[in-house]
């Protein structure tokens, strides 16, 4: 059997290069995502609210992404993907950087709102846009492939974020993840 499983191995194509950059993507997005709870009693401290208060953001963006992603995705359903995948990685930049320079939970809330469509849009489309790009007979493991992003992100996106929370605010791991957004965007 061990034999079998190396020859199917071996005789499977490789993925195309071309699903790197939604990997990266998805890492940022969820990098992103999780870079609040990461900061949440940096976030807490800095604007002078309960950390439970701090922690309705985590609520609203879970709410905006559950809801928003089959809602959406009728909305962009004929959009060209490349070009809506990279404006919702600079969306989600522009947004991070505008978190970033929030006064008030009563500025971030809304901000965080907004900036949170974008993972509603990404996540599902990327799965979509992986149909496009590779044969039948590799899609579930691009698929996977792709996802990696986010398991990535819970694995170093979060710690990241908390290491640089708290050495240099939760305002300098916001910004962090809006230079990855953007240069993410790019590279889709």
């Amino acid at each position: 059997m061990s034999l079998t499983t190396t020859a199917s191995s071996a005789a499977r194509p490789a993925l195309p290069a071309v699903l790197w950059p939604l990997l990266f993507g998805n890492f940022v997005i969820g990098s992103g995502v999780m870079a609040v709870p990461g900061t949440l009693n940096e976030i807490a401290a800095s604007l002078q609210v309960s950390v439970a208060a701090a922690g309705q953001l985590i609520s609203a963006a879970a709410l905006v992404m559950c809801l928003g992603a089959p809602t959406l995705a009728a909305l962009v359903a004929g959009w060209d993907r490349r070009r809506l995948l990279a404006m919702c990685l600079l969306w989600y930049g522009v947004l991070h950087f505008a978190c970033a320079g929030a006064p008030s939970l009563a500025w971030l809330m809304p901000l965080r709102v907004l900036c949170v469509i974008a993972p509603a849009i990404f996540t599902p489309q990327t799965a979509a846009c992986v149909g496009l790009l590779v044969p039948p007979e590799q899609r579930g493991r691009a698929i996977t492939f792709v996802f990696l992003g986010w398991s990535v992100a819970s694995v170093l996106g979060m710690p990241m974020a908390a290491f640089i929370g708290g050495n240099l605010g939760w305002r300098a791991a916001f910004v962090m993840v809006g230079l990855m957004s953007l240069g993410s965007a790019w590279w889709v």
